[in-house]
């Protein structure tokens, strides 16, 4: 008898920590995987921010205890040189960017900024293509995008003072002068950050349609198991006897020093060792108004997945 198909929606499928699963490399047990970009799908790496925001609506999903997606966003923090912007508190009172309210990354900069460095949201003069796209907490005033262009061309031309993106303006990778992070030594202050706060932020968590799971109990287990291999082959072409990563000659160095910070487990797919994260993103979106109430985390994952062993 044939596998059952399992389509897979993957945003960032090159990306290291996926690719073993999207080039084949690791394959599901008792599924065959489709990857599929638009249409219907079973499985899909799905945003934080969106997973709670379908909650508040009513959906519910399965999720499993997989984040292919973690990123500190200290540093996707960005300011025109010339606003004046030294420190977080500077951003008070300044015209700041952003694509969403309930954008995950944005949800997780805003987060830092109101609870690590102690930001007043509300004295921020937030802007945002579509202002009110979701609930937003009391006080909390969004004007509508200016005129001008996209994110980085207003930063560039000064219509905003600052900006928080999910990716890292074009203006910044090119090293305009004009542009520049928040933080200029963004590496040490993002680890200061995991050393006072142990969060590593989670923006995607691979989620799977219940009714699939209906159909098919035995999936989110297979999956993650499948994800738990994956990460392990990713983690070997660094600093495997054979590493695939050649652009960065001292790569497994790099490894080893974010391991000595942060763990030999950092990157574990299980719920025990991410409950800071998994608390701070419910606690942010609460605070930031997306949800009306503190979310329970743990109502997310798959029982059977979540209570797995190992990660």
């Amino acid at each position: 008898m044939a596998n059952p198909k399992l389509r897979f929606r993957c945003r960032e499928a090159a990306t290291d920590i996926n690719m073993p699963i999207t080039d084949g490399t690791v394959r599901v047990e008792g599924f065959d995987l489709e990857m599929v970009s638009q249409g219907e799908t079973d499985a899909w790496d799905a945003g934080f921010g969106s997973l709670l925001r379908a909650r508040v609506e009513g959906t519910r999903h399965f999720s499993i205890p997989v984040f292919t997606n973690r990123k500190f966003r200290l540093s996707y923090i960005f300011v025109n040189s010339g606003s004046g912007i030294e420190s977080p508190r500077d951003l008070e009172g300044k015209r700041v960017g952003i694509s969403s309210w309930g954008n995950t990354a944005c949800m997780w900069a805003k987060g830092a900024l109101q609870n690590a460095y102690g930001v007043d949201l509300t004295r921020v003069c937030w802007f945002a293509p579509r202002p009110y796209e979701t609930s937003v907490a009391a006080n909390i005033q969004i004007a509508n995008w200016p005129d001008g262009g996209d994110s980085d061309a207003l930063l560039l031309a000064g219509k905003l003072d600052a900006i928080i993106e999910p990716n890292v303006l074009p203006s910044v990778s090119r090293k305009d002068p004009r542009v520049r992070r928040l933080f200029r030594d963004w590496k040490t202050e993002e680890q200061s950050y995991f050393k006072t706060t142990g969060i590593f932020p989670i923006s995607h968590i691979v989620t799977l349609s219940r009714e699939f799971v209906h159909r098919h109990p035995e999936a989110p287990v297979a999956l993650l198991k499948a994800y738990r291999r994956a990460r392990d082959v990713a983690l070997d072409r660094i600093r495997g006897s054979d590493p695939q990563i050649l652009l960065l000659s001292w790569a497994s160095a790099y490894l080893d020093e974010q391991e000595a910070l942060m763990g030999d487990n950092y990157w574990a797919y299980n719920i025990e060792n991410n409950r800071r994260p998994l608390e701070a993103m419910t606690r942010f979106a609460h605070q930031q108004g997306v949800t009306p109430e503190r979310i329970d985390y743990e109502s997310f994952f798959h029982p059977e997945a979540g209570a797995l062993p190992g990660g």
